[in-house]
C-alpha cells in the first residue's frame, strides 16, 4: 500500500478509529454497579421505562431502555455501557467537526478528541449511568453546532427541541450563543418567515418527546416522580420547582467561590489546556470575529449560569463539574481551532515540522490523562454503593418498616426492589421523600393493609415528622429499622436506635431497647466489603463520605450501646455486687472496645474514634494506652475540648501531675468555666502539685 492509499484509508476510517478507541478506553474502566449518585434511579427508570427526579429526562430514558434490553451482565453494566457509547461518540463527532467543519488537519483532530475521553471529568462521567446525561447533552452541543456552522437551521431547531428533553437545564444557558449565531446568518441570507416557521415547527417536534412524561405517568410506573399526568404536575415537575428552595443556601459569598471552582475544574479537566484555549480564542476572534462571539456566548451563558443561578451549598459544590461537562468541549474547540489558525499562517515546511511538535505534546499530554485517568478514576471495581445497601438490607427482618435517608440509599433500594425484586417484603420509607404524593401511594399500592398518610397538599408543605409518627402508630404490627444510626431531624422523636449491622432497630418511648449480641456480630462476620481498603481501587472522596465511613459509624454506633450497658452497670455497683456482675460489666466494656478498635481501624483520621477508643482503653483500666489515644484525637482536631479533658483525668489518675495540670488549662483555654477542669486544677493545688 502506497503512501497516497495509506492517507486516504485513514482518512476514510479515522473517525471509527477515534470512536473505537475511546470506547474501548471507557469500557476498560466501566463501572459494573453503580456509582455513589443518582446513578440508580437513572438504572431503575432506563430498565422500567419510569420517570426519575426532575425535570424527568425522558430522551435519555427512552434511550437507555434499549441498552437495557441487551443480554448483557445485569441492568448497571448496561446503562453504565450507554454512558461508555455516548463518551465515545462524543470523541467521534469532535473528530469530524474538528476536521470538516474548522478544517483542521486529521492528527491534530484526533489528539485533540481523544483528550476528551481522557479528561479528568469527563472520563468518569463515561463509566457511570446518570452522568451519561452530561455526555448525550455535550454530544448535542456538538451536533447543533455542526448544523450551525453549515447554515441549517431547521435541523439544528430540531435538535435544540430533542436535547430539551434530555437535560433543558444546561441546553437553557447556551441559547443566547445559538440565538446569536440564527441572528448573524439571517442577517446574511435575509429574514425568511417560512424558514422560522419551518424551524420552530421542527423545535416542538423535538420537545415533544417529553409527552411520554404525562403518558407514562398515567400508566402508574414504579418510578413516577411527581406523578406528571396533569398540567399541573408536568409544569412542577418541567420548572423543577421541587429544587427551587434548596438551591439557594449558599449565599451571594459562594457564588464567587463557585465561579473559582468552576475555573479550577476546566484548568485541571485537560491538564492547564484552558489557557492555549483563552489564547485559541482570541486567535479565532481576530480571524473570525462573528463565530468566535457566538462560541463565546455558548460558553458565557453556562459560566454565568452556574455562577448566579446555582447558589449550591458546598457540600454539593461536586454538581458544579457534571454541569459545567457539556462545556469542557470549548476547551478543545478553542485550543485547536486557534492552534489551526497559527499553523496556517506559517509556510508548508515550517508548519509540517510544528504541526509534528504540536501533536507530539498533545500525546504526550494525552497519555498522561489517560495514565492518570485509570490509575484514579477507573470504576473498575466500584461496588462500594451496591454492597453498602444490600448489607443494610441484611440487617432488617422480613416484613419491616424500613426508614431510609439519603439518596445514596433510597434510590438503590428502589432499584433492587423494582429491578432486581430483591426484598420486596420491606416498605421503604424514605423520609426525605414522605411529602410526595407519588411515594406514599407506592407505599400503599405494593404493601397491601400498610397504612399510609394521605394528603392533597403540595410538595413541601407537609410535616415530615407528623406523617413519619403516624406511620409508626398506624402500623405498630411492623418491626422498625433505619438505615441510618441517628433521628436528627426531629421526625420521630424519643425513638432510640438500635444497631444491627448496616441498619438499625427503632425502639419507641416505653419500650426497653435491647440487642441481640449474637445476631448482631454474625451481621458484621457476614457483610459484603468487597475491594474496600484494597490496593488497587481508588476511591474518591464523595464514596468515602456517603458509603465507607457508614461502616465505622454503625460500628461505633454498637460501641456506645455495650459502653452505655457498661456504665448502667458500673452505675449500680455496690460493695454487695456480685463477681457476675462485675463480669458482665467487664464483658460490655471488652465488646465496647472491640466495636470501638474496628471503627478506628476503619477510619483511622476520624478524632472520635480515636477519642471513644481512648475511652474504651480507660473503662478496662488500661490507663496508658487511653493517654496515646486521647493524645491521637487531639491532634486530629486540635479544639476537641473534651478529649482533652478526659486525657487530663487519666493523666491525673496515672500520677502525671505536671501533664494533666497543662491539659486541664488546655481545657480553660479553649472552653473558659469548665467546672471539671476547675475542679481538678484545685484538686492539684490541694495535693500540692499546682505547676503554674
Amino acid at each position: 500500500m502506497d503512501n497516497l492509499s495509506s492517507a486516504n484509508y485513514w482518512e476514510r476510517w479515522a473517525p471509527f478509529f477515534i470512536l473505537l478507541l475511546a470506547f474501548s478506553f471507557a469500557l476498560v474502566g466501566l463501572n459494573p454497579t453503580f456509582y455513589v449518585d443518582d446513578s440508580p434511579e437513572t438504572i431503575t427508570a432506563c430498565a422500567t421505562l419510569g420517570i426519575p427526579h426532575p425535570p424527568g429526562y425522558p430522551l435519555h430514558t427512552l434511550l437507555g431502555h434499549f441498552f437495557s434490553l441487551l443480554p448483557l451482565a445485569h441492568f448497571p453494566f448496561r446503562i453504565n455501557l450507554f454512558s461508555a457509547v455516548l463518551g465515545a461518540s462524543v470523541c467521534g463527532l469532535l473528530f469530524l467537526f474538528l476536521k470538516e467543519k474548522l478544517g483542521i488537519s486529521s492528527r491534530l483532530a484526533g489528539s485533540f478528541a481523544l483528550m476528551w475521553i481522557a479528561g479528568v471529568t469527563a472520563y468518569p462521567a463515561a463509566l457511570s449511568a446518570k452522568t451519561g446525561i452530561y455526555q448525550l447533552t455535550t454530544l448535542f452541543l456538538l451536533a447543533i453546532l455542526w448544523f450551525l456552522f453549515e447554515g441549517r437551521w431547521v435541523l439544528a431547531f430540531f435538535l435544540i427541541g430533542a436535547s430539551f428533553a434530555n437535560h433543558w437545564m444546561t441546553m437553557a444557558t447556551f441559547l443566547p450563543g445559538l440565538g446569536w449565531f440564527f441572528y448573524q446568518q439571517e442577517k446574511e441570507k435575509g429574514f425568511d418567515g417560512k424558514r422560522i416557521l419551518q424551524g420552530s415547527a421542527f423545535l416542538f417536534l423535538g420537545l415533544s418527546v417529553y409527552l411520554y412524561l404525562p403518558f407514562r405517568a398515567l400508566q402508574n410506573p414504579m418510578l413516577n416522580w411527581g406523578n406528571p399526568c396533569t398540567w399541573g404536575n408536568f409544569l412542577f415537575d418541567f420548572l423543577r420547582s421541587q429544587y427551587l428552595d434548596p438551591q439557594e443556601a449558599g449565599g451571594t459569598g459562594t457564588r464567587f467561590l463557585q465561579w473559582w471552582v468552576y475555573l479550577r475544574t476546566y484548568f485541571w479537566e485537560f491538564a492547564g489546556l484552558l489557557l492555549p484555549a483563552i489564547w485559541g480564542f482570541v486567535k479565532i476572534r481576530k480571524k473570525y470575529p462573528a463565530k468566535a462571539k457566538g462560541l463565546g456566548l455558548l460558553w458565557l451563558g453556562l459560566v454565568l449560569t452556574l455562577g448566579l443561578y446555582l447558589d449550591l451549598p458546598k457540600e454539593e459544590f461536586y454538581l458544579i463539574s457534571n454541569y459545567a461537562l457539556p462545556g469542557q468541549v470549548f476547551t478543545l474547540l478553542f485550543s485547536a481551532w486557534g492552534l489551526e489558525i497559527a499553523l496556517s499562517e506559517k509556510e508548508p515546511i515550517k508548519r509540517l515540522y510544528w504541526e509534528r511538535v504540536s501533536v507530539g505534546i498533545l500525546v504526550l499530554l494525552l497519555a498522561g490523562l489517560a495514565m492518570f485517568a485509570i490509575s484514579q478514576r477507573r470504576q473498575t471495581g466500584y461496588t462500594y454503593a451496591y454492597d453498602s445497601v444490600l448489607n443494610g438490607f441484611k440487617g432488617v427482618p422480613r416484613n419491616s418498616l424500613y426508614f431510609c435517608k439519603g439518596d445514596a440509599v433510597v434510590f438503590p433500594a428502589w432499584y433492587f426492589q423494582w429491578v432486581e425484586k430483591r426484598r420486596t417484603d420491606l416498605a421503604i420509607v424514605g423520609i426525605d421523600g414522605l411529602p410526595m404524593e407519588w411515594v406514599r401511594r407506592n407505599l400503599a399500592v405494593f404493601h397491601p393493609g400498610l397504612k399510609v398518610p394521605h394528603t392533597e397538599q403540595r410538595v413541601g408543605l407537609e410535616s415530615i415528622p407528623s406523617m413519619a409518627r403516624w406511620l409508626l402508630e398506624k402500623n405498630p404490627d411492623r418491626e422498625v429499622y433505619f438505615s441510618y444510626n441517628k433521628i436528627e431531624d426531629g421526625s420521630l422523636p424519643g425513638e432510640t436506635i438500635v444497631p444491627y449491622g448496616m441498619s438499625g432497630k427503632g425502639f419507641s418511648t416505653g419500650q426497653i431497647p435491647l440487642l441481640d449480641d449474637q445476631r448482631a456480630l454474625y451481621l458484621w462476620d457476614h457483610l459484603r466489603l468487597r475491594h474496600f481498603q484494597e490496593t488497587g481501587f481508588p476511591m474518591d472522596d464523595r464514596t468515602r463520605e456517603l458509603a465507607y465511613r457508614d461502616y465505622s459509624v454503625f460500628r461505633n454506633s454498637l460501641g456506645i450501646y455495650y459502653e452505655d450497658q457498661g456504665d448502667d452497670a458500673k452505675s449500680r455497683l455496690t460493695s454487695k455486687t456480685s463477681a457476675q456482675d462485675l463480669l458482665k460489666m467487664g464483658r460490655y466494656y471488652q465488646l465496647c472496645f472491640d466495636n470501638f478498635q474496628w471503627a478506628q481501624q476503619w477510619d483511622k483520621e476520624n478524632p472520635l474514634y480515636a477519642y471513644n477508643l481512648g475511652n474504651a482503653y480507660y473503662h478496662l483500666g488500661r490507663l496508658e494506652e487511653s493517654l496515646v489515644w486521647y493524645e491521637k484525637a487531639t491532634q486530629l482536631n486540635p479544639n476537641y475540648t473534651i478529649a482533652y479533658g478526659n486525657w487530663a483525668v487519666a493523666a491525673l489518675q496515672s500520677g502525671k501531675y505536671e501533664k494533666a495540670g497543662e491539659l486541664f488549662e488546655k481545657v480553660l483555654e479553649l472552653k473558659p468555666g469548665d467546672a471539671q477542669a476547675l475542679r481538678g486544677l484545685d484538686y492539684l493545688k490541694q495535693i500540692g502539685q499546682d505547676h503554674s
